[in-house]
């Protein structure tokens, strides 16, 4: 699992050097938790983090995983995505690692030319 995250996330840095003047890839990742989760030698709370291909970042924050804010926290997400459809960007890739309550997703977006 570990390789191929790995994997992808060079392909990742070394295609989107290449078509960035083209159009580009956008990677989201979204922390679904319950509490602050460890990253590296960090805590995350539940967000997405959208970093586009020109290098800027968005931050959305989500409510921690719980009964009650889980079809909100997927609702938040699924707008997110859609948006990121609106803006040009074809959705090519998703890995998701965890369990309920405690999730981490990727996602990589394509912007054609």
């Amino acid at each position: 699992m570990y390789i191929r995250f790995l994997v992808l996330c060079f392909l990742f840095l070394f295609s989107g050097a290449i078509f960035a003047q083209k159009g580009g890839y956008a990677y989201m990742r979204v922390w679904d938790c319950n509490r602050s989760v460890s990253s590296g030698s960090g805590f995350m709370d539940a967000q997405i983090l959208i970093t586009y291909e020109t290098g800027e970042t968005e931050k959305i924050e989500l409510e921690p995983f719980n009964e009650k804010s889980e079809p909100e926290n997927l609702k938040v997400i699924t707008e997110t995505i859609n948006k990121m459809r609106q803006r040009g960007y074809t959705l090519i890739s998703n890995t998701a690692t965890g369990e309920q309550g405690n999730m981490v997703m990727d996602y990589i977006f394509l912007k054609p030319n």
